[in-house]
């Protein structure tokens, strides 16, 4: 494939919740989507979660009415309503939203790579050969956060792609469905096509870098974050990255946020009394402070120790 093209990345798949009355997502549709979806109508029954559903060119929904007093609308672009709509036309919708300080949240976002220069098989093999490589004490050649056991294959040999290459609709499956990052390679369409589909905070967060900045910048964003779930020490993979670095992105779950939280306060307030103390005294008082602190400890640093399995 070479250096990528600005046809051969998009996203593939959006969905934003807007804290919002019904009107007033209509009329941010109308305004951000309406030239390129068209005109929304209403679908006779409603949705997960929703009582109502307006619906638009290409399988745009605007899903509304969750009950329980509550107001806020869905704003969901499958695939095809994707391609249709111009990628500054996400930008502007998520400044404006950001801009008038509007509740939002991007609950799911999928990125996609047209003609990528491996195929599905090759992808699901590389996986394969390096958990019997692990197994054997071998050094591994992927890095990534999920399981090597969760890839799976799926081949249709007598299916002719659509584009009349051939025979064979293959697809390689890489990650959990339940984690926030899973990966997808197929080729039913022709040249093969990977995407990462990005679930919860992940997807808030990755779409929020993407969003935020230029087309031009997308490609350089959406890489990193995806080196961030995994990398492949082979030509190919190589190939398809480039010089792209990943994100180092870190999102800190509760537990995670409470020990820095402790750990921040320890650092500033302090260290810089038992750094003199233990001076003067050799070190005796960390062993009594640890001693005394043990016994004192409250409900929220025992929640923490069970949290870290303590």
């Amino acid at each position: 494939m070479g250096e990528i093209n600005k046809k051969d990345y998009l996203i593939d798949y959006l969905t934003i919740t807007v804290h919002l009355p019904l009107s007033n997502c209509v009329d941010l549709y109308n305004h951000h989507f309406g030239d390129a979806l068209f005109d929304l109508i209403d679908l006779p029954h409603g949705a997960k979660g929703f009582k109502g559903v307006k619906e638009a060119a290409l399988g745009f929904q605007l899903k509304h009415s969750p009950g329980n007093n509550k107001e806020y609308c869905s704003f969901m672009f499958p695939g095809e309503a994707c391609k249709a709509v111009p990628p500054e036309f996400f930008t502007y919708f998520y400044r404006t939203l950001a801009r008038q300080e509007i509740k939002f949240n991007i609950t799911r976002l999928d990125f996609a790579y047209d003609d990528v220069p491996f195929t599905p098989r090759d992808f699901f093999q590389v996986v394969e050969d390096d958990k019997n490589r692990i197994e054997k004490g071998g050094k591994q050649k992927i890095r990534t956060l999920s399981q090597r056991d969760t890839v799976k294959f799926i081949t249709e040999p007598f299916l002719e792609k659509e584009d009349g290459s051939g025979l064979s609709r293959d697809t390689c499956y890489f990650g959990s469905r339940l984690s926030e990052r899973f990966l997808r390679i197929y080729n039913k369409r022709g040249p093969t096509r990977l995407e990462i589909e990005y679930k919860g905070k992940r997807a808030a967060y990755v779409a929020s870098e993407i969003l935020k900045e230029d087309e031009d910048k997308w490609l350089d964003i959406s890489l990193a974050h995806l080196l961030d779930f995994i990398d492949i020490d082979i030509s190919w993979w190589k190939e398809f990255i480039g010089d792209h670095q990943r994100a180092y992105a870190k999102l800190h779950s509760a537990k995670e946020k409470s020990l820095e939280k402790i750990s921040g306060w320890l650092l500033d307030q302090v260290s810089p009394s038992l750094a003199a103390v233990t001076e003067c005294t050799g070190g005796q008082i960390l062993s009594d402070m640890l001693d005394e602190g043990a016994k004192r400890m409250h409900k929220n640093h025992k929640n923490l120790l069970s949290q870290y399995g303590k």
